[in-house]
C-alpha cells in the first residue's frame, strides 16, 4: 500500500502550490511564469513558490497546453500613441485578472499611422502569437480600422471608447450626473463645469460627463454655467504663456456672478481651477467647492479633491472577462460592460457660503 503521505497529486497546479504554501493563486501564478520582481512580490516569497513547486513535482504545461487547445495563454494590449491613456490602475486590473487566469499579457505601443496599415494586426497576432487583442485607442478611429478588426479570426475588445458591443468603458454620462447632484445635495444653486475645448478628435467623455451635467440641473430645475478652457500647450513658447489659468480666474473674479461649486473635467482642469482660486485668494471648500474626474483620488499636491472615480482597475478586470467570454465563443459579439463611477470624498467640499454663514 501506498503510504498516504507521500502521494503527489496526479497533477500539480497553481491551485495546488497556492494551497501548500497560504498564497493567493494570483501570486503563485506570477512567480511561476517568471513575473514575481516585476509584480514586486518578495525574494523569500518567491523563493517558496519555487521550492515548493519542486517538491510538489510541479512542470510547466504551457507547450503542452496550445499544443493541444490551439491557446498559448497570451493576451495582446495594443496601446496606441495618440491620446495615450495607461494608467497604473487599468494596468493592475488586466494583469490581476490575467494572472488568476494563468494567463500573461504582452503590450505593443504602436503610432496610429501604423495601426491603420493593412497589415499591422494579423503582424501582430502572428508575432505576438495571442490568443486575443485587447485595444486601448481612445480617439480618432477611422471605420477602415473597426472593419479591420472585425474581420478577424480572434477575439477582439476595446478599451474606454463608447460603444454598443465588445468594448468596456466608465459610465461617464451618469457619472457627470452624479457630480452635479452630489453638489445639489450639499446646496449649491450655482454650479459650473469646467471642460477642455474640444476639438475634432475628442474623447467620448468630454460629450458624456458634460452632457451628464447638463441633464442634473435641468432636472433639479437650476441654470447651467459652462466654461472651456483653451487647448493644453503644445510648444515651448505656449508652455510659458499659458493663459488657462489667468482667463478662468477673470471668470471667477466677479464675486455676484461667482459659481459657488466647479466640476472640472480631469486634473488639468481641477489644477487651473486650484491656481486661480488661490490668485484669488479664496478658500475650498469655504468660498469654492470643486469635484473632478480621474482615475483615483489624487494627492501629490496635498489637497485631495473630491473625486469621480472612472473605475480603471475595474475595466482592466471587465475587459478580461469578456475577451475570455469571446474567446470561449468565437465569432460572439458581446454587448459593451459599462463601468459605474464611484464618488471619492476629498477635503474640496462643503455647502455654498450662503449656507457657511
Amino acid at each position: 500500500m501506498t503510504d498516504g503521505a507521500n502521494t503527489r497529486p496526479a497533477r500539480v497546479t497553481a491551485a495546488t502550490i497556492a494551497a501548500h504554501t497560504g498564497l493567493s493563486r494570483a501570486t503563485v501564478t506570477h512567480v511561476l511564469n517568471g513575473r514575481g520582481t516585476e509584480q514586486r512580490i518578495r525574494r523569500d516569497t518567491q523563493e517558496r513558490v519555487i521550492e515548493t513547486a519542486r517538491l510538489l513535482g510541479y512542470r510547466p504545461n504551457a507547450s503542452a497546453r496550445a499544443l493541444h487547445t490551439g491557446k498559448t495563454g497570451n493576451v495582446a494590449l495594443i496601446q496606441s500613441l495618440m491620446g495615450a491613456y495607461l494608467p497604473e490602475r487599468l494596468l493592475l486590473g488586466l494583469t490581476e485578472a490575467l494572472g488568476e487566469n494563468n494567463m500573461y499579457l504582452t503590450l505593443a505601443e504602436v503610432p496610429d499611422s501604423v495601426l491603420d496599415e493593412q497589415s499591422y494586426l494579423p503582424k501582430i497576432l502572428r508575432e505576438h502569437t495571442a490568443d486575443g487583442l485587447i485595444i486601448n485607442r481612445i480617439v480618432g478611429i477611422p471605420d477602415t480600422f473597426v472593419e479591420a478588426v472585425n474581420s478577424l479570426n480572434t477575439p477582439v475588445i476595446f478599451l474606454n471608447v463608447n460603444r454598443p458591443s465588445d468594448t468596456v468603458y466608465p459610465d461617464d454620462y451618469n457619472g457627470g450626473k452624479l457630480a452635479a447632484n452630489y453638489l445639489v445635495s450639499l446646496g449649491h444653486t450655482r454650479i459650473l463645469y469646467v471642460g477642455p475645448t474640444i476639438g475634432t478628435d475628442y474623447h467620448y467623455s468630454q460629450i458624456d460627463r458634460q452632457r451628464g451635467y447638463r441633464d442634473a440641473m435641468k432636472e433639479a430645475g437650476l441654470p447651467t454655467q459652462e466654461f472651456s478652457l483653451p487647448p493644453n500647450p503644445e510648444t515651448e513658447e505656449q508652455i510659458r504663456n499659458d493663459s488657462r489659468v489667468p482667463i478662468l480666474r477673470s471668470y471667477l473674479e466677479p464675486r455676484l456672478q461667482r459659481p459657488t461649486a466647479i466640476v472640472a473635467y480631469e486634473m488639468a482642469e481641477s489644477m487651473a481651477v486650484l491656481h486661480a482660486v488661490n490668485q484669488l485668494q479664496l478658500q475650498m471648500p469655504q468660498d469654492i467647492s470643486l469635484v473632478m474626474f480621474h482615475h483615483q483620488m489624487d494627492q501629490r499636491f496635498c489637497v485631495p479633491i473630491t473625486t469621480l472615480c472612472n473605475g480603471m482597475q475595474q475595466v482592466g478586470r471587465e475587459a478580461v472577462n469578456l475577451l475570455l467570454d469571446k474567446i470561449s465563443a468565437p465569432g460572439t459579439s458581446f454587448p459593451s460592460r459599462v463601468v459605474p463611477i464611484e464618488l471619492l470624498r476629498g477635503v474640496t467640499c462643503g455647502p455654498p457660503p450662503s449656507l457657511c454663514r
